[in-house]
């Protein structure tokens, strides 16, 4: 009896060891991640800065009419501060922002090259929010990312810029009449004028 007393005992022990010893490895490993997301914080803390390029008043008019655009400029603009976590709410705000750019898009601006250029943005965004959703995030890669961000961002705008330019340009007089006279030659140029002198050859006769 005091030998299975003595084996119970024993089994117990072993079971608070290993699972004490457990513990331990799990607090160490949490201890290391958390480390090292300070020191990412602080990286990450330096590199975030989403800039948003100063447009003219024509493209910036635009915009102003675009509610989920303004939403979304109000949400790069404004910076996270306390942790890795705040930067983690932060990316998740801006997928949300950036996933309903395609509504309501200001007629001048619903093109295929605005939309490609959004599709882009929203791609970088996703990625960002990739690495910020791994337990320990990368700074190397979040600091790339927002290097390509900013990149996405002015190749959007420059876009903008460029529909306003090509849209002010005024139609030169007498466009128009050079505009009908090449269509008038390119029609010209698809007749078979060998086949109608054979037709003229033959009513002579």
């Amino acid at each position: 009896m005091n030998f299975c007393k003595l084996l119970i005992v024993s089994v117990f022990r072993s079971v608070i060891f290993f699972s004490c010893k457990k513990n331990e490895e799990q607090a160490l490993i949490v201890e290391k991640m958390e480390k090292k997301n300070r020191a990412s914080f602080e990286q990450i803390n330096k590199a975030w800065q989403l800039n948003i390029p100063i447009t003219s008043p024509e493209v910036r008019g635009v915009l102003n009419q675009w509610q989920e655009w303004k939403n979304f400029e109000e949400e790069l603009q404004q910076k996270p501060k306390s942790s890795i976590n705040a930067f983690k709410h932060k990316v998740l705000n801006l997928v949300a922002k950036s996933s309903i750019l395609h509504e309501n898009v200001p007629p001048s601006f619903n093109v295929p090259q605005v939309r490609s250029r959004i599709v882009a943005l929203q791609t970088k965004i996703l990625a960002l929010d990739t690495y910020f959703s791994l337990d320990v995030v990368l700074h190397e890669k979040v600091q790339n990312l927002i290097a390509a961000i900013n990149k996405e961002l002015n190749a959007f705008y420059m876009q903008c810029e460029e529909i306003i330019i090509k849209n002010s340009i005024p139609t030169e007089i007498g466009e128009p009449k050079i505009i009908s006279i090449s269509d008038t030659t390119r029609n010209a140029k698809a007749i078979n004028f060998d086949e109608l002198e054979q037709k003229e050859m033959l009513q002579t006769r």
